[in-house]
């Protein structure tokens, strides 16, 4: 049996335009589901760097440092095997635009920066483990603003499905 084109079921161009915009509203409800990175993500990382900078803090005894890095190391592979194996979904790559890229790599800059700003003036003043501090301050500011961030960039991305 050969089908021909005449055979195949007609559908109109304004028919086919309605199918391809409910497709891209339901993709975009999908996407919008979810935010882009998970929160618990940013700020393990977030405490694994706080982490690192207790360990590796003047005086801090070799072994103590040895155990926390070894310890932290195993925290971090576990965490990005969480994030690896227990999301379930990801947007595609071409949903990663320079400019979403850009927003995020921003917000990462702000979070050191702020770390930044609380580490110099506590290590001048000879605050002992200012670096910790400092990093502990730059966790929280990722713990409250990483979900406001994730939910923009997700939001910007379903916005480029729906604009198509």
């Amino acid at each position: 049996m050969d089908a021909t084109p005449q055979d195949a079921a007609y559908i109109s161009p304004d028919e086919a335009a309605h199918t391809l915009r409910e497709i891209r509203t339901t993709q975009a409800r999908v996407v919008r589901a979810r935010p882009w990175f998970p929160a618990w993500y940013t700020t393990g990382v977030a405490l694994y760097v706080t982490g690192v900078q207790f360990a590796t803090e003047p005086g801090t005894p070799m072994t103590v440092t040895v155990t926390w890095i070894i310890a932290l190391t195993a925290a971090l592979v576990g965490l990005v095997l969480a994030l690896v194996f227990l999301e379930r979904q990801r947007p595609y790559r071409s949903l990663v635009t320079p400019g979403v890229l850009g927003v995020f790599l921003a917000w990462v800059a702000s979070a050191v920066a702020v770390g930044a700003a609380f580490a110099f003036p506590l290590d001048g003043a000879g605050v002992p483990y200012a670096r910790t501090w400092a990093t502990l301050v730059m966790t929280a500011y990722m713990t409250v603003s990483g979900p406001t961030v994730a939910r923009w960039i997700t939001r910007r991305m379903a916005s480029e499905i729906e604009a198509g």
